[in-house]
């Protein structure tokens, strides 16, 4: 009774979060998810959206700022004019400014004409630095200009010109080491950060996994790769760490899905760092395709080692346990009890028993 009470809840539970990635495509949200660490970041997108201010998005590599300025844009008064990305790490020194700024003819060799930068195609729109952490101090102090007065010099011209712009950058590294090392102003630093969005890692938000994995495998559906994920492979991805994050995890399946053919994800169709990671007695399928199925059923075989693996990597701290999976502590309880793991601790301590739990839940 109690395995055909948890499918049917696992069952439940996917078809929510099937409802949640129809409801964020409605609203064209690129962003997928339910942790709250990035409920609580897309909430200040759409409260940033409606102002002009700068936004500076930090973040680890793969964890979707480009998505978030995208938001912002898209949210914002500015929608109907266009949006220009730039990454500051793609032109060397001697070319940033003239890509940002623009240039008259006769500026350097070369320039046989004049040309508009980024900053004048970004006009009453929105303008993206990707990688600000890359920029030259040379091309840093004229942006600084240009968020103080809302105006620039093309090179090889005296002539200021106004545009009306507004600035959203993102980095990868932290801002404060490079000012410290001399490599960043620091009054620009503070220019570009008069509002801040943090996109967490991927290990921060791992109960978003599953919707994750549903998201990125429906995306595959007309293109001939697999839409469904054996329980083995679901293990392997719920143990990697993901480096790389969300782009890293969107890759792996697209690689894991070509290599599957239309048939089931196995762990031998993921990279090699991933499949490698199954927990032990799950690197294989049993024979005759026993170990073959679509992903809800999958669900119900890798949740529970997920809970297990949080509770002794948090020593027993429900609290913490419930961070690092990116759900409600009261989620969690709930979770437990699901799983008959209400005495389950990954500490050397009780856990709380049933009327503890009633008392929690009844309290929310």
């Amino acid at each position: 009774m109690q395995l055909i009470d948890s499918a049917r809840a696992t069952r439940h539970e996917l078809a929510r979060a099937r409802a949640t990635l129809q409801e964020s495509r409605a609203d064209k949200e690129p962003m997928v998810g339910q942790a709250p660490t990035l409920l609580r970041a897309l909430e200040h997108v759409h409260m940033f959206a409606q102002s002009d201010y700068p936004v500076l998005i930090t973040g680890e590599t793969g964890t979707g700022k480009e998505l978030v300025a995208k938001m912002l844009h898209a949210h914002s008064a500015r929608s109907a004019q266009p949006m220009v990305a730039v990454n500051c790490a793609a032109f060397p020194e001697t070319l940033i400014e003239a890509e940002l700024f623009g240039y008259r003819r006769g500026a350097f060799t070369g320039a046989f004409a004049d040309r508009d930068g980024r900053f004048k195609a970004a006009h009453n729109g929105t303008l993206f630095l990707d990688e600000i952490a890359e920029m030259p101090l040379s091309a840093q102090a004229k942006l600084l200009r240009v968020l103080q007065e809302g105006t620039f010099e093309p090179l090889g011209s005296n002539h200021p010109v106004k545009v009306d712009v507004r600035l959203v950058s993102a980095t990868h590294r932290d801002l404060k080491e490079r000012v410290q090392a001399g490599a960043f102003r620091e009054d620009l630093y503070y220019r570009l950060k008069v509002l801040s969005v943090h996109v967490p890692p991927l290990r921060q938000r791992k109960g978003d996994l599953p919707l994750l994995v549903e998201h990125f495998l429906s995306r595959a559906q007309g293109s001939g790769a697999s839409r469904t994920i054996s329980p083995q492979a679901m293990a392997a991805i719920n143990a990697y760490p993901f480096p790389g994050n969300v782009r890293e995890l969107e890759h792996a399946l697209q690689h894991a899905g070509v290599l599957a053919d239309g048939k089931t994800i196995e762990v031998t169709h993921l990279p090699e760092e991933i499949g490698g990671r199954a927990p032990a007695g799950q690197q294989a399928a049993p024979e005759g395709g026993g170990g073959t199925v679509p992903l809800p059923a999958a669900m119900e075989a890798f949740e529970r080692e997920c809970l297990v693996a949080a509770l002794l990597e948090a020593g027993g701290a429900r609290t913490r346990a419930a961070q690092a999976l990116g759900i409600s502590r009261k989620n969690l309880w709930q979770k437990l009890r699901r799983h008959g793991l209400l005495e389950f601790t990954g500490a050397q301590e009780p856990g709380p028993t049933d009327s503890d739990l009633d008392s929690a839940i009844q309290a929310h």
